[in-house]
């Protein structure tokens, strides 16, 4: 399941890297770069935050 994770985390990453280039983002609504730039940022802020969180496991699991 670990890896189910991770591939979501570079599916994000791809997601993040294609917004900074488009200069739009996906929240509720599209949000432009040059129309709102503070809510674009945060938006970039919070799909990164989740990518990078995708690579983290909480599993209580421990593999022997």
């Amino acid at each position: 399941m670990k890896d189910f994770w991770k591939v979501i985390g570079v599916l994000l990453l791809v997601w993040v890297v294609y917004d900074l280039y488009a200069g739009y983002t996906i929240l509720h609504d599209v949000i432009y770069m040059d129309e709102s730039p503070t809510l674009y940022w945060g938006g970039i802020v919070i799909w990164l935050t989740l990518a990078i969180s995708c690579f983290f496991s909480w599993d209580s699991e421990e593999e022997h």
